[in-house]
């Protein structure tokens, strides 16, 4: 069937089974034919009398009310929510000070022992230093020989 006449475009909607034509109906804005969809609905479906539209409003505005005292009752909850989450933060924020400072003692400590074993090492590389000058001069003086100024600072800088 070809729709190319409002005749053509009647008859084919009276064809169509009812809920195609409620859809059509609800999405009549984006209909090609909207008038067409009205009045085929409106054939179908008797038009609603002043009574019926005004009973229809205060039922959906009876509907709004209850909505909006729900969302009211959602919106006070929510408060509450946030109260929750407020104070488990900062419950969060308490351990995780009390967390960081005992990690900062343990670092603390730590640094004390590493500082002191810096320092020993420090030390006994400044030692090492010495004997290799030490040696420097015994081999100038021509008291080792060249063998065994070589054999010993290998050990010594072994030990650095």
């Amino acid at each position: 069937m070809e729709l190319k006449s409002e005749k053509s475009l009647k008859e084919y909607l009276k064809k169509l089974p009812d809920d195609t034509i409620i859809k059509y109906y609800l999405d009549v804005e984006y209909s090609p034919f909207p008038i067409l969809v009205i009045e085929e609905y409106t054939r179908r479906f008797k038009r609603k009398t002043k009574d019926q539209i005004i009973k229809d409003l205060k039922f959906q505005t009876r509907l709004a009310r209850r909505k909006t005292k729900e969302l009211g009752k959602m919106a006070t909850k929510n408060k509450f929510v946030h109260e929750l989450t407020r104070e488990k933060s900062e419950e969060i924020v308490k351990q995780a000070k009390k967390k960081g400072y005992e990690i900062s003692e343990s670092i603390l400590q730590k640094s004390g022992m590493l500082k002191s074993k810096l320092k020993n090492s420090t030390q006994s590389k400044q030692k090492n230093l010495d004997l290799l000058e030490k040696l420097g001069a015994l081999k100038k003086a021509g008291i080792i020989s060249n063998k065994e100024f070589q054999e010993k600072k290998k050990k010594i800088l072994s030990k650095i």
